[in-house]
């Protein structure tokens, strides 16, 4: 019987990484292809999903703070919902970088823009954003990609970069001078304003409120109210902690969530081709952190390879596309690359097969 996708040669030769790029390439296109013949209106109506889950994302957010607010949701499943949704409007940022929702129409691309840099202020915004992604895109894994670098990329494991992937004030402490340093000649190129507004600054010096005093309050009342009790703050913590719970925390650990995953998934030192860029992270290890970040590590690399395919159909298409790309060599769960500041292991994946050329058959 005919299948639609089958071996079709068998022989004895060793392919290239430009010749395995190119049938992961050739695999991406088909899946993605099919699914959107399959699902006519993911490409005709595009632009409309993309601001559908731009908005809804952003309402929900406010519907779960305000329901939280009243007392109707306990704390956690606010938590929770918020920080995914968030994950949602990153993705549709990522997705602009790309231009593919509104192409050529300005002013609803930065309508979308505000919208989702407000809804999570904690990142740099998303102007400068697109500058250095797409820098990213050309350099990844070099000195001078300042997007993986400054979330951790390339470092050593130990203290100083667990400190650089969870918190983007000790990454700039931790690596700004370098980065730019290294990177100088790109980045005196970047025409987007790196600050636009106090929003970014407004996050962080409310998270690290919520963090100093809550520990203060804490030591207070375990060492027996040294301080006193302190009751007419009682007002003031409310409100802080109300704020933590429907939009500062959801966003640090959706931001943590994904820079953990990002900075690990990315080579970094030997990387000399799109083919070597990144390996896949789908074991079940990283689940809690998929769960925040639109299982970027299980998909991201799929997008080194084919840039134009919007958040939601790459996912769909990882289904079929993943066992292709480690047929063809890709990295999978190379956990070990950590205790190697990110760099590429050597010796081929256990298992890998040189002698079989796989290619979709329509």
């Amino acid at each position: 019987m005919k299948t639609k996708l089958k071996a079709t040669k068998r022989f004895r030769a060793v392919l290239t990484d430009k010749e395995r790029t190119k049938k992961i390439i050739e695999w991406i296109r088909y899946w993605d292809s099919k699914i959107r013949n399959h699902f006519p209106f993911l490409t005709k109506h595009q632009d409309t999903i993309g601001l559908g889950i731009t908005l809804g994302s952003a309402t929900l957010m406010i519907l779960f703070a305000g329901l939280y607010i009243a007392g109707k949701v306990p704390f956690w499943l606010c938590i929770f919902s918020n920080a995914i949704l968030a994950s949602f409007l990153h993705e549709i940022e990522h997705d602009l970088i790309h231009n593919l929702y509104y192409k050529g129409n300005s002013i609803i691309q930065n309508f979308m823009f505000w919208v989702v840099w407000l809804f999570r202020a904690n990142t740099v915004n998303p102007w400068f954003r697109r500058e250095i992604h797409l820098l990213h895109h050309k350099v990844s894994g070099n000195k001078e990609d300042v997007e993986e670098r400054m979330i951790g990329n390339g470092m050593p494991l130990g203290w100083r970069r667990l400190f650089t992937m969870i918190d983007g004030n000790m990454a700039l402490i931790l690596q700004g001078r370098n980065v730019g340093k290294d990177a100088y000649s790109y980045l005196r190129k970047i025409s987007a304003p790196r600050i636009i507004g106090p929003y970014r600054e407004i996050f962080f010096i409310l998270w690290y409120l919520f963090l100093i005093l809550n520990t203060f309050r804490f030591l207070n009342l375990f060492m027996g109210y040294p301080f006193g009790h302190l009751l007419f703050l009682n007002p003031f913590f409310t409100v802080l902690n109300s704020l933590a719970v429907v939009y500062l925390i959801p966003n640090w650990i959706r931001q943590t969530s994904i820079q953990i995953v990002s900075s690990n998934m990315h080579y970094y030192g030997d990387v000399p081709n799109v083919y070597n860029q990144t390996q896949v992270l789908n074991s079940w290890f990283v689940f809690p952190l998929h769960l925040f970040c639109f299982n970027f590590g299980a998909t991201h690399g799929i997008h080194h390879f084919v840039v134009n395919q919007p958040f939601y159909i790459r996912q769909i298409t990882s289904y079929f596309v993943l066992p292709a790309m480690k047929r063809y060599g890709i990295r999978f769960n190379d956990f070990r690359s950590m205790l190697r500041g990110n760099s590429i292991q050597e010796e081929k994946p256990a298992g890998f097969r040189e002698t079989v050329d796989f290619k979709p058959q329509t």
